[in-house]
């Protein structure tokens, strides 16, 4: 079990019970025994991320989550029963915006509820070439400059998850993310403007649930052009530099 820095502790406790084995891609993955209940948003050599869905009531079949594990954003309010292959099971229940670590597990799930469910699952990726070196620590790390907007979820030795949030039209200071690439999940709509310390501008709208893989980036300013508070989770991958 991986070192967690927050309460996130006691879910990776509770969702860990049952753990696959490590090797090649599992002939019960879920994109190849459940491609109804999963869609693949983003695969490359760092990272797969796919979105679980489930109508109200419905049951997904027995399938294997992979070694190290995985990311885990509730799109939705969750109340869902895994049951694992010698039948034990257990029930959770979080609102949308949760966010977890999930080790490795097989079960299926089931949907106890009349509403639909949603989450993301963001498995990171080890590199072909041995472990990679730790990022070095940026002095503008957001997390340590700036905590009114950026608050740390959890970290393990594959991710670090930050919570961000930003007022309307709120400007943040200048920061700078660690020099590895990331996975973003957006949980509202966001309008921002980007501005470099070159003084370059960008302008981008992304939408709620909206997932995307960001590279590596330089010191910048971000403005939420809209009327709203937004928040997003940003899934550090550390292993992708």
């Amino acid at each position: 079990m991986h070192r967690i820095l927050t309460t996130s502790a006691l879910a990776l406790v509770c969702f860990t019970v049952w753990t696959a084995p490590a090797g090649a891609q599992s002939s019960m993955d879920p994109l190849t025994v459940d491609p109804p209940h999963y869609t693949l948003e983003i695969e490359n050599q760092y990272t797969r991320v796919f979105r679980e869905h489930m109508g109200p009531r419905d049951t997904m079949i027995m399938h294997e989550h992979p070694k190290p594990g995985s990311v885990i954003i509730m799109l939705t309010d969750r109340h869902n029963r895994l049951t694992a292959p010698e039948g034990t099971f257990r029930e959770f229940q979080n609102k949308a915006g949760y966010v977890m670590w999930s080790d490795a597990s097989s079960h299926r799930s089931e949907n106890l509820e009349a509403i639909n469910f949603e989450a993301l699952q963001i498995e990171p990726r080890a590199p072909k070439s041995g472990a990679a070196a730790p990022a070095p620590a940026e002095k503008l790390d957001p997390v340590v400059t700036d905590s009114k907007h950026f608050q740390l979820e959890f970290e393990n030795q594959y991710a670090r998850v930050i919570r961000v949030k930003i007022g309307p039209h709120e400007k943040l200071t200048m920061h700078k993310h660690p020099d590895t690439k990331a996975v973003v999940a957006h949980l509202t709509d966001y309008t921002v403007k980007q501005t470099d310390e070159a003084g370059k501008a960008t302008q981008n709208t992304y939408k709620a649930r909206q997932v995307r893989f960001a590279d590596a980036a330089s010191a910048h300013v971000e403005e939420n052009l809209g009327d709203n508070a937004v928040e997003l989770i940003r899934v550090e991958l550390k292993q992708a530099r």
